[in-house]
């Protein structure tokens, strides 16, 4: 799936400006289609348009930092969950960092795979 459902943060100080990215619950129940994560994972898309889950999602911790909790895993389970991270200096106003890290970091490993 090349859409991304972002989960995103930027903090910078006087001279960096610094955005990780990466999916978030929607995208990570989408992600079983691709088999990224547990197959059983995207029963769990309704959760997510409900917001009715709290065991699991990304915590943003008041935008002073963000975590992701995944749902349980277990034994044989195999999961990806890639984070995109881009920076630039403060004063550039025209580097963006935030879009930079729109791009699906599935689409983005891909295309480094295939210059490998």
């Amino acid at each position: 799936m090349d859409f991304l459902a972002l989960a995103a943060i930027t903090v910078d100080d006087e001279r960096v400006r610094l955005t990780i990215g990466g999916n978030d619950e929607e995208a990570i129940c989408w992600a079983a289609d691709a088999g990224e994560v547990p197959r059983r994972w995207a029963a769990l898309i309704d959760e997510v348009y409900k917001r009715s889950f709290s065991t699991w999602g990304v915590d943003f911790g008041n935008y002073h930092g963000m975590s992701w909790t995944l749902p349980p895993l277990e034994a044989g389970d195999h999961c990806e969950l890639p984070v995109v991270a881009a920076w630039a200096p403060v004063a550039d106003e025209t580097a963006n960092t935030w879009y930079a890290v729109t791009v699906s970091p599935t689409v983005l490993l891909r295309q480094v795979a295939e210059r490998v």
